[in-house]
């Protein structure tokens, strides 16, 4: 039953303040964009020392 205030306190919270959320948003999507960023960089590193160590 506590979960629930928690939870329903930080609904609150989130609706109660938009450029808060605004902002927690914008975090989270250049977090993800960094997170494939860097995936993407370190597979065609590989991809790449694979295709000169064949050679």
């Amino acid at each position: 039953m506590t979960s629930l205030l928690v939870v329903d306190g930080i609904v609150d919270f989130l609706v109660g303040d938009p450029v808060f959320t605004g902002l927690l948003v914008v975090m989270l999507l250049f977090v993800f964009f960094a997170y494939l960023l860097v995936r993407r960089t370190l597979l065609g590193l590989r991809e790449g020392y694979d295709d000169a160590r064949k050679r």
